[in-house]
């Protein structure tokens, strides 16, 4: 489903709309429950409760969803923790919404936080999977003329989980 996502957002031209965040972001949280593995999620959002709309496409959900989708399966917690926080954020005059997806998961090593986004790249080669979520995912993220990374959740302690961090302009 990814690559046929991946040469979709190759050939194609993409084309943006006004797009609900929230409402994106509450059918991914559907899907993340629906796809658990059996494990327990304590998910925890943080978020104004107006309605946040940015200029995307149907493949912001793709972005939340695999972000989820890698908390959950890069995790060896009895629980699931995650924590979403989404704000305003003004950087050089110009509006964001920052979202921030925290977890309590494996983390990832300071040395892969760059090629963590590269097509093909995989930590744990047992794992099923062709390596292309997060490659999707920060392809489509700029083509909103966003940015994306991912920092520790704790400062200095890759092993206590990962941040990933998605800023995306806002539509007023």
């Amino acid at each position: 489903d990814n690559v046929r996502k991946l040469s979709k957002l190759q050939e194609t031209e993409i084309s943006l709309k006004k797009v609900n965040l929230n409402k994106s972001l509450d059918e991914a949280l559907v899907f993340a429950n629906r796809s658990s593995q059996g494990k327990k999620l304590d998910i925890k959002i943080n978020k104004t409760s107006e309605d946040i709309t940015v200029m995307a496409n149907e493949f912001l959900l793709d972005v939340f969803e695999n972000i989820l989708h890698n908390a959950i399966k890069y995790n060896r917690n009895e629980i699931v923790e995650i924590q979403i926080n989404i704000f305003r954020e003004e950087i050089n005059n110009e509006k964001f919404i920052k979202l921030e997806f925290m977890d309590n998961g494996i983390g990832i090593f300071d040395d892969d936080k760059e090629s963590v986004f590269q097509k093909g790249y995989k930590r744990d080669k047992k794992i099923r999977g062709m390596g292309i979520g997060l490659s999707l995912v920060k392809k489509i993220v700029k083509s909103y003329n966003g940015k994306i990374w991912v920092e520790n959740r704790i400062k200095d302690d890759y092993e206590q989980g990962s941040n990933f961090v998605i800023l995306i302009p806002e539509l007023k």
